[in-house]
């Protein structure tokens, strides 16, 4: 079968190539009646443009990176899910990545991602400091940043309120008669999205008269961190009546901790999660927690970053940092329960 090519395709419709290319990209104005000529052309020989070819006369390649903090927590996969949801039917892909919660591997992967041809950057943030906000701000092409407000005139931001989910949550616990309520939080390197969080639950406490610094412990993101932090908080009197986890993964591990004590939930401790990941309502008990809007995130952070790379590409002004705040919800499950101090007893 003979091989058309956009030299035959221009030949054929009596046209320049450099015509023929601009109606394949629609890069710049052409006549109805040329664009119908060609196009006719194209589709009676079924011609299919080199895609290495439109992306070097475009300087695009339809690869967006996405760097995540972990690529078991499946957090992450829905976010990635609502990104997937969206660019199926505008011609990208995505090239993803894992920083395992390490800022000096962030700023590496963001470093390499600077040098690929990439057309954006969307970074989901876990740990963040100074030197890594300076490498997404300095990023040669288009980035959006999930999960953490920063401090940027370009970059857009896709998150929930954490600090009053947290406030939330930790309200709840006292509306329900807990006194003596505990936190996991988030690791302390995590001064953004985990920081929110725990002053959340600190303002709650503070407003109650009932905030324990000797109640918080930190931990990892994690199984295996909520367990050993829910095993400190066990050691010491006098014990937590409830307990407030930056995630869910935290949370589950923690409970799993209280149960290898010999104890029970929520008839001595409550727990409240972070994320509503799929364990949360699979796990016995089921597990309260805030709901966040994952695949809303990814899907609004993909529309945010190509509508800011058609701007770049028609060399338009691209939009300035914007915070958008998407809703989050407390999901009351079996975890968490009243209690009557005068009895001492769960009701």
């Amino acid at each position: 079968m003979e091989k058309i090519t956009i030299n035959e395709i221009a030949k054929r419709s009596g046209v320049s190539k450099a015509t023929v290319s601009r109606v394949i990209n629609n890069s710049k104005p052409v006549s109805d009646e040329v664009r119908q000529k060609v196009m006719a052309v194209i589709e009676s020989t079924n011609f299919v443009p080199s895609a290495l070819g439109r992306s070097l006369s475009l300087k695009k390649s339809h690869l967006i990176g996405v760097i995540i903090p972990d690529l078991a927590n499946p957090v992450f996969s829905r976010i990635i899910a609502g990104m997937e949801s969206f660019i199926r039917s505008k011609n990208y892909s995505l090239l993803i990545t894992a920083t395992d919660f390490n800022i000096d591997t962030g700023i590496r992967h963001i470093q390499i991602l600077n040098e690929k041809a990439i057309d954006g950057l969307i970074f989901l943030a876990g740990t963040m400091n100074e030197e890594l906000i300076q490498a997404l701000n300095t990023f040669h092409k288009p980035v959006v940043v999930i999960g953490s407000d920063i401090d940027s005139d370009t970059i857009p931001v896709i998150e929930i309120d954490n600090k009053k989910a947290a406030y939330d949550a930790t309200t709840y616990l006292v509306s329900i008669g807990h006194k003596n309520i505990a936190m996991i939080r988030g690791p302390l390197s995590d001064r953004y999205a985990g920081k929110e969080r725990f002053i959340g639950y600190q303002e709650a406490l503070i407003e109650a008269g009932l905030y324990n610094k000797h109640l918080v412990v930190e931990g990892k993101y994690s199984f295996d961190h909520g367990y050993n932090a829910m095993k400190k908080l066990l050691a010491n009197k006098p014990l937590p009546t409830a307990v407030f986890c930056a995630n869910d993964l935290m949370a589950i591990g923690g409970m799993k901790c209280v149960f290898d004590e010999g104890l029970k939930i929520p008839a001595d401790i409550s727990f409240i999660g972070f994320d509503d990941v799929e364990i949360a309502k699979m796990y016995n008990p089921t597990l309260t927690t805030i709901r966040q809007p994952f695949e809303e995130k990814g899907l609004q952070a993909i529309e945010k970053l190509i509508d800011m790379i058609k701007l770049q590409n028609d060399k338009k002004e691209a939009s300035l940092a914007e915070l958008i705040v998407l809703p989050h919800e407390l999901v009351v499950r079996q975890s968490t329960s009243k209690i009557d101090y005068r009895s001492k007893e769960v009701v």
